[in-house]
């Protein structure tokens, strides 16, 4: 019957029209998922980047202060070398100074033990004078 089919035929409109509501619901709240998961993974990636920038700045920091170190480092290193150059040159300085004393020591106690032994003659000299003027 014309009644029937054209009843079947709302029927089947306003079933495809609930449908078509029922699709654009889901389309609607899909896309409400998509832009909240995007701003949600905007953001991850925005605190990724400055956990980025944070991890690259320290890494450099310490490659400078690491730098530094083994500048300052090397600097020790330099003047502990030159320092134990002027104690080598010094001690070796000292050592010249002891020969030198010990020289100059060797030569007073000789000289002492010819004055003395001048002195000794000297008044070996003055008592045989003394005792030929004695004599005469």
């Amino acid at each position: 019957s014309p009644g029937g089919a054209q009843a079947w035929a709302a029927m089947d409109t306003v079933s495809l029209e609930h449908q078509i509501q029922s699709v654009q619901r889901h389309i609607s709240f899909l896309k409400k998922e998509q832009v909240a998961l995007l701003r949600d993974l905007h953001l991850e990636i925005l605190r990724l980047q400055k956990r980025c920038s944070e991890l690259t700045h320290d890494l450099e920091m310490r490659e400078a202060q690491s730098h530094q170190q083994e500048e300052a480092s090397r600097e020790l290193e330099s003047k502990c070398r030159a320092l134990e150059s002027q104690l080598a040159a010094r001690a070796a300085a000292n050592a010249e100074l002891r020969r030198e004393v010990a020289q100059r020591e060797a030569l007073v106690s000789a000289l002492r033990c010819s004055l003395r032994s001048e002195e000794r003659r000297f008044l070996e000299e003055l008592r045989r004078r003394s005792h030929r003027a004695t004599v005469l």
